[in-house]
C-alpha cells in the first residue's frame, strides 16, 4: 500500500536552500511520477529539494497541490512555490502569481500583483506566465484592457506549443473572421493543437473540414478528429461523430477508423500544466 507523506509547515519551512543542485533527484522524480510512482517521486523531489534544486521544489510543490502520493495542501505547497521561486524556478514564480490571480491558498486576491509576478515569469520565456498575462490583459484585470497586447502575449505562448494559447488564438481568429487568411490562421493554430491530441483541438479541426466540404476524404479526416476527440470527452464530439457516422459508407469508416488507430500524439508534459 502507498504510503502518504505529511509535511508539517514547519517542515516545509526548513527545507532551506544550499549551495549547488543535484540534477539527479529530479530527473529521479520525474521518471517515477511518469510511471505512478508517487511515493519514490516525492522522494526524489524532496532529496533534490533539500539539496538546493528549486526546480525539484516546484514539483514537489505540485504534488503537494494536486495531492498526488501526499495528502492535498494548497497553503503549504504556495510555500514551496515561494521558496523554488527565490531559488530562481520560473515556473514556481507563475504558480504564485496564479494563487494571487485565483485569491487561493493563503494568497490575497491581487490582480495587480499577480500581473507583477507573471511579468516576471513571462520576462523569462515562462510560456504559462505568457498566457496568463495575456488573459489578464484580455479581461482589463489589473491592467487596462488591451486585446491587442493580450494577443501579443498569447501568441508567444502559442510560439512554444501551450494549448490554451493555440486554442484561444484558434477560437479568436475563427469567430473574428473576416477573409480566408483568418480562417487558415484558425487553423494553424486549431491542427497544433489536434497533434497534441487535444480534445480541443480536434473537435474544432473536424468542424473546419467539415466546412471545406463533404467529400468523402474530408468526411474521413473529420471523422478521424472527431474519433479522438470522442475519446479524449469533447462533450459535442460523441453526437457529431453519430451524424457523421450516419451519413458515411461503412468502408469509408472504417478507413477512418483506421486513420484514428494509427494516430500518435506528440508528447506533453503533464506535471508542469
Amino acid at each position: 500500500m502507498m504510503r502518504i507523506f505529511s509535511f508539517s509547515s514547519a517542515t516545509l519551512l526548513s527545507l532551506a536552500f544550499a549551495s549547488g543542485a543535484l540534477a539527479g533527484p529530479l530527473e529521479d522524480g520525474k521518471t517515477a511520477f511518469d510511471a505512478g510512482q508517487y511515493e519514490t517521486a516525492m522522494q526524489s523531489f524532496s532529496e533534490g529539494f533539500r539539496s538546493g534544486d528549486a526546480a525539484s521544489g516546484y514539483y514537489l510543490a505540485r504534488m503537494l497541490e494536486l495531492g498526488l502520493g501526499v495528502e492535498a495542501d494548497p497553503t503549504s505547497a504556495m510555500r514551496l512555490y515561494r521558496q523554488s521561486a527565490e531559488g530562481g524556478n520560473v515556473e514556481a514564480l507563475n504558480r504564485v502569481a496564479l494563487m494571487h490571480y485565483r485569491g487561493e491558498a493563503g494568497a490575497a486576491q491581487d490582480y495587480a500583483e499577480a500581473v507583477r509576478l507573471f511579468g516576471l515569469a513571462a520576462e523569462q520565456g515562462d510560456r504559462n506566465a505568457l498566457f496568463n498575462l495575456g488573459k489578464l490583459y484580455f479581461e482589463g484585470k489589473g491592467v487596462e484592457k488591451d486585446p491587442a497586447r493580450a494577443i501579443a502575449y498569447y501568441r508567444q505562448a502559442a510560439n512554444k506549443d501551450h494549448i490554451l494559447a493555440l486554442n484561444t488564438l484558434g477560437a479568436l481568429y475563427r469567430a473574428g473572421a473576416t477573409s480566408a487568411e483568418d480562417i487558415a490562421r484558425a487553423r494553424g493554430y486549431f491542427e497544433r493543437s489536434a497533434a497534441f491530441g487535444n480534445a480541443v483541438g480536434l473537435f474544432e479541426m473536424a468542424r473546419l473540414i467539415l466546412e471545406e466540404g463533404a467529400e468523402p476524404a474530408n468526411q474521413i479526416e473529420a471523422h478521424m478528429h472527431l474519433n479522438l476527440a470522442s475519446a479524449r470527452s469533447h462533450p459535442n464530439a460523441p453526437q457529431a461523430l453519430q451524424e457523421l457516422t450516419a451519413a458515411m459508407t461503412q468502408a469509408d469508416v472504417e478507413a477512418a477508423q483506421e486513420k484514428a488507430r494509427d494516430f500518435v500524439a506528440s508528447p506533453m508534459k503533464v506535471l508542469t500544466k
